[in-house]
């Protein structure tokens, strides 16, 4: 099948439902999802968004709709994702480690008909946060939701895993079960048509960027950007039809979508979930399922190896998708089996979102570690001064720019940004800097003053307004830096200059007050003081050399506040 479908190239013809309604029919018995010990065969689960979406029906949502979710990597928001797709209403993922200003920047400018969330996630209680990011939030005498500042919101919906009821918010069971009777020859017949309804150039998804220079975007897909990422990803990495991958990653990150198209969608392999990453679990579902594949951010693999007794598990991962440094390139070979894949890439939301990646063929040491593999078929690379915005010389370093056949319809009600977004020359400026060498990409950074934290792209910059807004009282002025970190990448520290009679406060004390104020990876992990003035260059600028320096001599005599 899959063999097939990469030869017909099923990912430019083919919507998602399209492709996933087929892949159950021909999987049928043969497993699914894993999840907590339960296996969910294809035919279960195809019934199971069946159902979905006849309740999503019921309930008036349909075509052009959108539909936010701020979902766990669970069954349920796999079913929600495919039963959206196939009624043809839009999927928004946001992200869960958001605060409150993230949400009521995006909410207003998505426009959502349904917003279906966790009630509680890592320690946070989404229910309260929602209430928070939509003050106007009321409901009518049948216990609609309604909101001025959300006109379009009709449905509230909580999947709740400790079985709790919320007021205002529909149980996520009484929403499946809303679907009652899609199996019926009239439902089924509505299922069909819509299948036959979808179209790959429709618009079904909006993902938000990682916001890495303020406020996140809302990138609108049709079905062909992630099914090109997913077609050439197996290609890429010689997937075949006897994998069984296992999700490290968020379902509102794309890495998480990918998760679901590559294996659900394309392929009709297993795939195994946790409600969370939990380095040790990892393990143990990866040597009891003998997991063959995944995806992961340096964090998860040096958690992972950082596991006690790591030597005891089966670690049977012999296919691996990279979005890490060089070291940690070498760290996932040893913990793989010899001659296993391990194939770095490049990536953009933009481009739905995969760029480059390394190949699964591809025998050369140095390219392997030290590059983010090769463009997609159509995709064209040039580096551009970061000054001039002139092509540089192969092998120079500046702005990574290219010009695809997979990307991204423009941003959601920011007209003015998608056009800023292209050069003259049509190419989309990525805002990352990096070389494009005899064929290969390689990613240095983000412009910017921007750091990869735990996988997360966080902007200093943004850090330090936010900060100085929030403790307005307290600050006289912040500088945010990343700091190398072995496990999170880069560790986000804010050197904070205090106003006159006051003190900085604890780290411990800072960061419970962030909480809430900024997205949970923009919280720096050390607060430093700071007096006198800043250290500044010739020209008079920040001298953020000198800084990270300070803070790396600090952090290393434990002189964190």
């Amino acid at each position: 099948m899959l063999a097939e479908r990469i030869a017909a190239q099923a990912w430019y013809h083919r919507s998602i439902p399209d492709l996933f309604d087929e892949t159950c029919r021909l999987r049928g018995a043969r497993t699914a999802l894993i999840f907590e010990g339960r296996e969910i065969s294809f035919s279960d689960l195809h019934a199971q968004v069946q159902q979905m979406a006849h309740a999503l029906l019921r309930l008036g949502i349909g075509k052009g709709d959108v539909v936010c979710t701020l979902p766990s990597p669970t069954p349920e928001f796999a079913v929600l994702y495919f039963a959206t797709l196939q009624v043809g209403a839009v999927v928004n993922p946001l992200n869960l480690l958001w605060g409150r200003l993230e949400f009521e920047g995006v909410l207003p400018r998505n426009r959502p008909a349904m917003i279906v969330t966790v009630d509680h996630y890592g320690g946070r209680d989404y229910i309260a946060l929602l209430k928070e990011a939509i003050p106007d939030l009321h409901w009518d005498g049948e216990g609609r939701p309604s909101a001025a500042s959300l006109p379009t919101l009709r449905h509230l919906v909580c999947l709740s895993r400790g079985g709790q009821r919320h007021a205002g918010f529909m149980d996520f069971e009484a929403l499946r079960e809303a679907g009652a009777g899609a199996h019926e020859p009239a439902s089924a017949a509505v299922m069909e048509a819509l299948l036959a309804a979808r179209e790959p150039t429709e618009i079904q998804f909006i993902c938000q960027t990682s916001g890495t220079t303020g406020l996140s975007k809302s990138a609108l897909w049709d079905h062909r950007p992630p099914l090109a990422t997913v077609n050439f990803g197996a290609q890429a990495m010689g997937f075949d039809e006897t994998e069984c991958y296992i999700n490290l990653a968020p379902f509102y990150h794309n890495s998480g979508l990918y998760a679901l198209n590559m294996n659900l969608v394309l392929c009709g392999t297993p795939l195994v979930l946790m409600e969370s990453f939990h380095p040790k679990l990892a393990l143990e579902l990866i040597d009891r399922h003998g997991c063959t594949s995944t995806f992961g951010f340096d964090a998860h693999w040096q958690a992972m190896r950082r596991v006690p007794d790591f030597e005891r598990y089966r670690f049977t991962i012999r296919k691996a998708i990279l979005a890490g440094e060089p070291k940690t390139y070498d760290l996932v070979r040893a913990m793989c089996p010899p001659g296993a894949t391990i194939n770095n890439l490049y990536a953009q939301t933009e481009n739905g979102p995969l760029v480059s990646l390394a190949q699964h063929d591809c025998v050369d040491y140095q390219i392997n570690k030290y590059t983010h593999g090769r463009p997609l078929p159509g995709v064209r690379v040039v580096i551009k001064d970061i000054e001039t915005g002139e092509r540089v010389p192969q092998g120079s370093s500046g702005e990574i720019c290219y010009s695809s056949p997979y990307m991204f319809r423009g941003y959601l009600a920011q007209e003015e940004a998608t056009r800023a977004s292209y050069d003259a020359e049509g190419y989309f400026h990525s805002g990352d800097y990096g070389h494009f060498d005899g064929g290969y990409i390689t990613f240095l950074g983000r412009l910017g003053g921007v750091v990869k934290s735990g996988g997360e792209n966080v902007s200093t910059t943004r850090v330090s307004t936010l900060l100085l807004e929030h403790f307005a009282d307290e600050f006289d002025d912040v500088k945010t830096i990343g700091v190398e970190d072995d496990y999170w990448g880069a560790r986000v520290v804010s050197f904070v200059r205090a106003r006159e009679g006051c003190a900085v406060r604890s780290t411990a004390e800072l960061r419970e007050a962030c909480k809430g104020h900024l997205a949970a990876y923009e919280i720096p992990r050390d607060f430093l003081a700071w007096e006198g003035e800043w250290p500044v260059t010739a020209e008079g600028k920040i001298n953020f050399k000198r800084l990270t320096e300070r803070a790396r001599q600090l952090l290393a005599e434990g002189a964190a506040q």
